[in-house]
């Protein structure tokens, strides 16, 4: 078990640290992107990861979680490669489109791997706390790539190169991860898109509340997700580039608090705990009046409420889906994941087109506030977290 865990804590820390994060954004606008044409980047790895959710789920059962993971590591490189050789708007939406395909993967794949492998040793009781110490190391990845920007005196070039030895290293992590056979792993015949979002569905409808806490757990992770947003945030509220990684080691650093006790509060209530998601909402709002560095707190403390409340959520989801479907159940769950992510992204986009990025911090502070009255009316006393 302990091996286990390395490997797959291993993997989630160098699958996210990656020196490029908080410069590959700018970089991006330096070579001709407008605001709105960086909303469309991500709006295209979104595509490519909807678009590959049938050949991705055909592969993970055809030759296992952990190899399905190792060709979407290898599709990240090539694409981040691919911004040195091409550094244009064709270069950057190739390059986008197959993170996407990697994202895909790991979404499917790894996500699977996590749950089946602790459910192996029969640590079933003992997930969320594994999933919250799994997105710590993730989270912690992330906000130690925000030094990137420290790097870049040395040239994107460098920055780039690391980014693909931590990608290497996470791929050393996956070889260490000892093999078991799950639930999942029977052949299946490949599916098209469409039959496997109709065959998600169906599933998901035969479980009482599963279809209920997936989309609650979607909105809620969607909706106030700005991290790939944070650097040209932080360009805006006055944070030259060399330091612009402040803002994203900031806030994941404050996600990954989030993460790391979410399991502590496992059994407070439905209505405290959708609650918190206007909180989120409130703190958006607030944030978006003073737009200024000084009130980046009230954005770690949104940072901090809506990741733990994702993983609350998303552990009671994967505890909620039939073992023998999950990877098509993670399949739907994450076609519809990043569907709304390009929606996100589109309000993003058209919110920066007014002439600052603080109009769409405002719109997706509206919405959570609508999704905890959603929440709090549809869903309480209904789903109850407590397994």
């Amino acid at each position: 078990m302990k091996r286990l865990l390395f490997s797959l804590y291993g993997f989630a820390f160098f699958n996210k640290f990656l020196l490029l994060t908080p410069v590959y954004a700018i970089f991006m606008q330096q070579n001709g992107l407008s605001d709105l044409q960086l909303s469309t980047m991500f709006i295209v790895s979104a595509i490519g990861t909807i678009a590959a959710q049938g050949p991705i789920t055909y592969i993970t059962n055809r030759v296992g979680q952990r190899w399905s993971m190792m060709i979407g590591q290898i599709l990240k490189a090539a694409a981040i490669l691919l911004w040195l050789v091409i550094p244009n708007y064709v270069g950057f939406v190739i390059g986008m489109f197959m993170w996407g395909i990697q994202a895909g993967f790991r979404s499917v794949a790894f996500e699977g791997l996590v749950y089946d492998s602790v459910s192996a040793y029969g640590k079933k009781r003992e997930y969320s706390r594994i999933l919250g110490r799994k997105s710590t190391y993730e989270s912690i990845g992330t906000a130690l790539s925000a030094f990137g920007s420290l790097l870049m005196f040395m040239g994107y070039d460098w920055v780039t190169w690391a980014s693909v030895a931590a990608i290497l290293l996470s791929m050393v992590c996956l070889v260490m991860v000892p093999y078991l056979p799950t639930a999942d792993s029977i052949t299946q015949s490949p599916m098209r898109l469409l039959e496997l979002f109709r065959t998600g569905i169906k599933i998901c409808l035969k479980t009482p509340c599963l279809m209920s806490i997936m989309m609650l757990t979607l909105l809620v992770i969607n909706i106030p997700f700005l991290d790939d947003f944070l650097s040209p945030i932080g360009i805006q509220i006055g944070i030259s580039t060399e330091y612009v990684g402040i803002v994203p080691l900031f806030l994941l650093g404050c996600a990954t608090v989030g993460q790391r006790f979410a399991y502590k509060f496992s059994k407070i209530s439905d209505l405290f705990l959708y609650s918190l998601i206007g909180v989120v909402g409130i703190a958006f709002i607030l944030f978006g009046i003073a737009y200024s560095f000084h009130a980046l707190w009230v954005m770690g403390i949104a940072y901090m409420l809506f990741y733990g409340i994702y993983t609350l959520l998303y552990s009671r989801f994967q505890h909620m889906v039939p073992a023998r479907h999950r990877s098509v159940v993670l399949s739907l769950y994450t076609t519809i994941n990043y569907l709304l992510y390009m929606l996100v992204c589109g309000i993003v986009g058209l919110g920066a087109t007014l002439g600052s990025w603080r109009y769409s911090i405002f719109i997706l502070g509206g919405l959570m506030l609508g999704l905890c009255a959603w929440a709090i009316v549809s869903l309480r006393g209904r789903c109850t977290m407590q397994k």
